[in-house]
């Protein structure tokens, strides 16, 4: 007698599964749309021949447009890509790390943190790279937030967001202090960019810092989304697997933190991009952390590229400092979750 095969777990998952690629097609798409445009817009309009001529013409015979394409606007649409999935991406972890549904890469301090480093570099001169020193610095914080929250005993998600509330304090302090006390110069618009987070100065060694950046931690994180999935589990549940909680909610919050890091280094402190990404991800791809991971990675470019490229055109021939733009977005994301919570609730 042959006995039917139950089909109540394979037919969700196959379904969740579809849901998936199709949602990530489409993404794909989008985002290559969104290079396209962000490359093609701006004060200088620059045509599809003008950028295709880029790969078939000479670099010397290169018209004003091609170079501006070239050296411009295609290194500041890469550098946008790696923020934005890098951003997205460590909040995804940090969210999922610290059962917080609010939880960004800038919790652990480490905005606060570069942007002591890059006030120092562009109002005093210290003698290092820009991206150098904000990295350095952003390290510097994430090292006292997990001193402070007790990396090496018991790290528990109200020590370490307390201890992210206290550096991120501290060194915002410290950077209004330098520049409350640095002489009158030109570099107060560059300080005011960096802090509130801008690409215009997005270059070729931007767009390789960030990229390499994403490649290394952010595909280190993709490769650990199986430990993520356990974390959807209580502590004592995760410590009955055999595995030691706080080392590992650690390690994952410290490479989450890396990522972000690198990312601020060359951007500034462009908020909201990791609280709000991973929300939508977890819409399309609610069973599935590993997936959650990747929409988060391709929503996070999407975004960031369409900011940016909005904040270049909204006063043109000026431009905003894209964290204006997703800061913006950044209030009526974090409205919507809320009012979404109280609902549920019934609060």
């Amino acid at each position: 007698m042959f006995k039917s095969r139950d089909t109540s777990v394979s037919v969700p998952k196959t379904r969740g599964r579809l849901r998936f690629r199709i949602t990530l097609s489409i993404a794909l798409l989008a985002l290559a749309v969104s290079c396209v445009l962000a490359t093609g817009l701006g004060a200088v309009p620059i045509g599809l021949d003008e950028m295709w001529g880029t790969l078939t013409v000479p670099s010397a015979d290169w018209t004003m447009n091609q170079v501006i394409f070239a050296e411009v606007r295609v290194p500041r649409v890469l550098t946008g890509i790696a923020v934005g999935a890098g951003l997205a991406l460590s909040g995804l972890v940090l969210q999922i790390t610290l059962r917080n549904d609010l939880a960004e890469p800038y919790l652990l301090g480490i905005s606060s943190g570069a942007s002591v480093g890059a006030v120092a570099v562009l109002i005093f001169g210290l003698a290092l790279a820009l991206p150098v020193a904000a990295f350095i610095t952003g390290l510097l914080a994430l090292f006292i937030t997990l001193l402070i929250s007790g990396f090496s005993g018991r790290v528990t998600v109200y020590r370490v967001i307390l201890a992210g509330v206290a550096v991120s304090a501290l060194f915002s302090a410290v950077t209004s202090l330098m520049i409350f006390s640095a002489p009158q110069t030109d570099s107060y618009r560059q300080v005011l960019h960096w802090i509130i987070g801008s690409l215009s100065s997005a270059s070729w060694e931007s767009s390789a810092i960030s990229g390499a950046t994403l490649l290394v931690f952010g595909g280190v994180l993709i490769g650990l989304t199986r430990l993520l999935e356990i974390f959807q589990l209580d502590d004592a549940e995760i410590t009955g697997l055999g595995i030691n909680t706080p080392l590992a909610r650690g390690i994952l919050m410290s490479l989450a933190a890396l990522l972000a890091a690198g990312m601020v280094s060359v951007s500034g402190a462009i908020g909201f991009v990791g609280l709000m990404v991973p929300h939508v991800a977890r819409t399309f791809a609610r069973s599935s952390v590993s997936h959650q991971a990747i929409l988060s990675v391709v929503f996070g470019a999407i975004l960031l590229v369409l900011a940016d490229t909005v904040a270049r055109l909204v006063i043109l021939p000026e431009e905003l400092p894209v964290g204006i733009a997703t800061s913006i977005l950044g209030a009526i994301a974090l409205c919507i979750i809320m009012g979404r919570k109280t609902r549920r609730k019934g609060v």
